[in-house]
């Protein structure tokens, strides 16, 4: 009981559950499902029923496709405290249209769709909360197509470190990639190899340095110049 009423504050500090009342939260929860997955799990394939949608209390979860010759895609790695495929709820397709497997050790809780769609009728600020967030993964998937359709493969990896820079609240210049590199290069669509290389020259010039996955920004404005 006390797991479950820290959970129902991290759930509540979300704002996609913030609007519910204590009765409605209860509600989802009792009809939700807390799953312990270690790394490689896999929560559902491409193509299978999206009956439920997710919110990670910890570790991380990648979602993917598989392009036709068998490449894995990466579209997005889902942190803690993230909601995903809560999209497919208001879609026309009753299945998910990719696959999500666990990158770690990760504990997440699996919602039910039709009961959050049944909240969601009878509460308009939990139903603007829901609109406000998938406008902002639109501009997300808008932003991250142009980057990949238009800039070669130095400017991805650029743009990429500067989005996990602006990303610190503390003004650092200090981040740990969030994914492994070879993970980073399927979400850039580039090749490992390419992205080692750009790596590398961006160390040679000191502009940044590296240990493991840990990242420091040395001279920003000469990343952002970077070419």
């Amino acid at each position: 009981m006390v797991l479950h009423r820290v959970h129902h504050q991290i759930l509540r500090s979300h704002h996609l559950f913030e609007p519910l009342s204590e009765a409605e939260l209860d509600e989802l929860m009792d009809a939700s499902q807390l799953l312990n997955l270690d790394k490689g799990d896999i929560l559902f394939h491409q193509g299978e029923p999206a009956s439920a949608f997710y919110f990670v209390i910890s570790g991380a979860v990648k979602i993917y496709r598989l392009t036709p010759d068998g490449q894995e895609k990466v579209f997005e790695v889902i942190g803690n405290r993230h909601t995903f495929a809560e999209a497919m709820m208001l879609m026309d397709t009753p299945n998910y249209v990719a696959s999500a497997q666990a990158i770690g050790p990760t504990q997440v809780y699996r919602l039910s769709n039709s009961v959050y769609m049944r909240l969601l009728q009878n509460n308009n600020r939990l139903a603007f909360a829901l609109l406000g967030k998938l406008s902002v993964r639109l501009h997300q998937r808008i932003n991250e197509i142009e980057t990949l359709s238009l800039k070669n493969a130095t400017h991805r990896v650029v743009r990429y470190l500067l989005t996990q820079l602006s990303r610190l609240k503390d003004g650092g210049n200090s981040f740990e990639l969030p994914m492994a590199k070879q993970l980073v290069a399927g979400h850039l669509s580039i090749q490992p190899e390419t992205f080692s290389r750009i790596i590398r020259r961006l160390i040679d010039e000191e502009i940044i340095d590296q240990e493991g996955r840990q990242i420091t920004i040395r001279d920003r404005q000469r990343l952002e110049q970077f070419e």
